[in-house]
């Protein structure tokens, strides 16, 4: 269990693997296996704190109960080299389980306003129809005059090789404000936009509407990634809004991301972007939009899901979609490589990321995953 990087085996007798409300191993680990468990938990929580008392004491005997109870297997449940990793990833995930009902509220909040203004724009789009044939004539040859003296025919007719040489040169940023600056432009230079790396901050800047028609605008897009903080840097406690709102916006893209067609997308990455709780929701959504063999992202081979404390039931979401496709009209993934480092993977998502790699091996398709610095892995 100390590879690092799952890659495919000549044979396997790896089974799939569900988790049981009573797990069978419980029979084999009396008091005083779960006594030494609890002292080694006490010892860190006096390296950390400095003393035991009462309260720590209190917190040592909950933590052990809780590390008890989701173990996979007795190895893992008295593994001393990975009991710290373990109460690290029970501590931030059990805060972070806190701010459910805060980021369900802000997404619902969200969405409404989504809603709102959509109806706002078809209320003026009928109100416009119905208005007098003179007055749209005039709107009309207003509108055209304006486009007129906007665009230059010169660079944008007919020239759409050299807007492609020109736009190879620039980042994704640059070829949007470009396209800002006429009508002729906006309809034709985000389809040469192939390739998009974006942060969080700099994606929470765009108005939830925008978000929304995010990648409609982005028909050849190849790659897409949004990046947020660093693992060790992206867990401030007392900045709950922040967490939420991460959290939002990742699952906003993903809602907009499942309402349009890519079929050139390749790629697609969200690292250090969001925060599972208990349940791995978000991951749950990257599963049902992105994991399995989809007729809208026919192309995509590379799936990059670092540092979003993503557990075990996150990685039983990502199996399901991928071994258990529901697209009939799609065909086996194209799945290459899926990046699960630095997150809170346990043992039973170990041996059910092999289990995946067999079943592509079983068909001769090779698939890679990368579980470095996980719960059972430290990376060299």
């Amino acid at each position: 269990m100390s590879a690092s990087t799952f890659a495919p085996p000549a044979t396997s007798t790896w089974s799939t693997v569900r988790p049981s409300a009573k797990r069978s191993w419980h029979a084999t680990i009396d008091l005083s296996a779960r006594r030494s468990v609890l002292l080694h938990i006490l010892m860190l929580l006096k390296a950390k704190y400095g003393k035991v008392d009462a309260k720590i004491s209190y917190i040592g005997r909950r933590a052990e109960l809780a590390l008890y109870s989701q173990a996979f297997s007795a190895w893992e449940y008295r593994n001393p080299q990975t009991l710290s990793r373990r109460l690290h990833s029970l501590v931030v995930k059990l805060h972070l389980n806190n701010l459910a009902v805060m980021e369900e509220a802000a997404f619902a909040m969200e969405q409404a306003q989504i809603c709102q203004v959509a109806a706002s724009r078809k209320r003026k789009c009928s109100a416009i129809n119905e208005s007098g044939a003179g007055k749209r004539a005039r709107f009309e040859s207003v509108e055209t005059a304006a486009v007129a003296n906007a665009t230059s025919p010169l660079f944008f007719d007919g020239n759409r090789d050299l807007l492609q040489h020109v736009c190879s040169f620039l980042a994704a940023p640059d070829v949007l404000h470009c396209a800002a600056t006429c009508s002729q432009a906006a309809t034709q230079l985000p389809a040469l936009v192939t390739s998009i790396e974006v942060t969080t901050v700099a994606l929470s800047e765009l108005a939830p509407t925008v978000r929304a028609s995010f990648f409609g605008r982005f028909p050849n897009l190849e790659s897409f990634e949004l990046t947020g903080r660093m693992q060790a840097q992206q867990f401030n406690f007392q900045d709950e809004k922040t967490l939420v709102a991460r959290n939002v916006l990742v699952r906003s893209v993903l809602h907009a991301l499942s309402n349009v067609h890519m079929p050139k997308l390749e790629v697609f990455s969200l690292n250090f972007c969001y925060s599972e709780g208990l349940k791995d929701h978000v991951t749950g959504q990257v599963a049902n939009v992105l994991a399995g063999p989809s007729s809208r992202f026919p192309r995509l081979h590379t799936l990059s899901l670092v540092g979003n404390c993503i557990s075990d039931d996150g990685v039983m979401d990502l199996y399901d979609a991928v071994a258990l496709p529901r697209d009939p009209t799609a065909g086996a993934s194209n799945l290459a490589l899926l990046d699960l480092s630095q997150n809170f993977i346990g043992e039973r998502g170990h041996l059910q990321l092999q289990e995946l790699v067999t079943q592509f091996a079983s068909r001769d398709s090779a698939l890679v995953v990368n579980v470095m610095n996980n719960l059972l892995t430290v990376g060299v």
